[in-house]
């Protein structure tokens, strides 16, 4: 299958799926507006030693994640057909280091492990957190990065061609440009800028990066976000929050419908449209 672009108007969301709480779990209810989001990103899944390499598994020590995750996937599904779900690579878990083992030993279990896991799920791609990478979130060159990368694409094309779908990839780096770089950032569908963490988008215009795959960040925790204007959004593909559990305190979901109205998204108005 060749490559879809990424769906726009984007209003994305992060939804954890890690301990529980407003910023962390929540159970999906029918109170929460999925028909405004057009893209989840779950968080977090994490790269654990295999053997000689590494292979991406829910968060060791989480052990309610995967019914969460069936869970959050069935319910957001049934409230957007539209919507669509990826699995986001964490940070702080020393999981970058694990990953260059799995190229340097050359036992390459993270990508297959990347496709089964999204498979086994009915996922819909799959995000890295670009954060932290060559320190708490572990260490890796830049060409062994490169690596990963390109391997990624290569089997998210493959596995969608087998599988009648689009797999997407994307990336959501803080403080600057973090791993992005001109030999990588051609595998990206979406570059989401951390905002509130040091990125934004005139970090990846100057590359060649195209300016309509790239989301503004805002982050809802403590109900107080930096919320773009409009000249800040122009072009881009759209906004996302930093997150749907968080923004459940800031009073009916308030930024969440905001980014909505802002972009121009709503899953109702496009099924009417068809």
């Amino acid at each position: 299958m060749s490559r879809v672009a990424f769906p726009t108007p984007y209003a994305g969301s992060y939804y954890p799926i890690y301990n529980s709480g407003v910023n962390q779990y929540i159970p999906p209810t029918s109170a929460m507006p999925l028909d405004l989001v057009s893209a989840l990103f779950v968080a977090f899944a994490h790269a654990y030693p295999q053997g000689q390499g590494a292979v991406l598994q829910l968060e060791q020590g989480q052990p309610e994640e995967p019914q969460r995750l069936s869970g959050l996937v069935s319910f957001a599904r049934a409230a957007n057909p539209q919507i669509k779900i990826l699995i986001s690579l964490g940070w702080g878990h020393n999981d970058w280091s694990y990953i260059s083992q799995d190229v340097q030993t050359g036992a390459n279990l993270f990508v297959p492990s990347v496709i089964d896991l999204i498979r086994q799920y009915g996922l819909d791609g799959f995000d890295i957190d670009d954060e932290q990478i060559n320190g708490s979130s572990g260490s890796i060159s830049q060409a062994d990065f490169n690596q990963v990368i390109a391997s990624l694409r290569g089997a998210l094309n493959t596995a969608g061609a087998q599988d009648g779908k689009p797999y997407f990839l994307t990336i959501t780096p803080a403080f600057g440009r973090g791993q992005v770089d001109k030999d990588n950032m051609a595998n990206f569908d979406l570059i989401n800028c951390q905002n509130y963490g040091g990125t934004s988008p005139s970090d990846f215009i100057p590359l060649g990066y195209p300016r309509g795959q790239i989301a503004w960040g805002i982050d809802t925790e403590g109900c107080s976000p930096d919320f773009p204007s409009s000249a800040d959004i122009s072009g881009l593909a759209g906004i996302f929050n930093w997150t749907l559990s968080a923004d459940s305190a800031c009073g009916n979901f308030q930024y969440t419908r905001q980014i909505a109205e802002t972009v121009g998204y709503s899953s109702e108005a496009e099924f009417a449209a068809k």
